[in-house]
């Protein structure tokens, strides 16, 4: 299951956001969440994708997709700051499921140009890519992870 706030977002016109709107997209992305680990198994593992917008989450979602397995469970956003990933450690931890940090460590720059790719109504202010990047908290054992994966661009 991929579970990515973005895809509530998204209207016949396009992605559509507003504060509003993305406070809904996250309460169902945590709704649908909270669904995927009660319908888990012993097979199931949730993975955290970690990392600034252009990093390249859902790209290593896409390649790794036939590796993780049919039962795992991947929620894909920026996730950059312990607190926004606590959580959803919080959710899985309660379900017995291990949960396992793929960091995308992706320079700025590449973060930029991969952002200016993108569909018009999908591109991020540069600035915000900047804040978020400069924000990152690099996900740790510590923090709850059965294990840490770290991506280098």
């Amino acid at each position: 299951m991929h579970i990515n706030p973005d895809h509530f977002l998204q209207t016949e016109r396009g992605r559509v956001i507003s504060p509003e709107l993305n406070r809904r997209a996250w309460a169902l992305s945590m709704e649908a969440l909270r669904g995927a680990m009660k319908r888990r198994n012993e097979a199931t593992n949730l993975y955290i994708l970690v990392g600034a917008q252009g990093a390249g989450k859902t790209t290593w979602l896409r390649s790794n997709a036939d590796r993780l397995g049919s039962d795992a469970a991947v929620f894909d956003a920026i996730l950059v700051k312990k607190s926004e990933r606590q959580p959803l450690l919080d959710i899985a931890v309660a379900h017995d499921v291990p949960v396992i940090a793929v960091w995308l460590d992706t320079p700025l720059e590449i973060c930029l140009l991969r952002n200016a790719k993108r569909p018009v109504d999908e591109i991020v202010p540069d600035r915000a890519i900047r804040n978020v990047h400069a924000a990152i908290e690099p996900p740790t054992i510590e923090e709850g992870f059965s294990s840490v994966h770290r991506v280098v661009a």
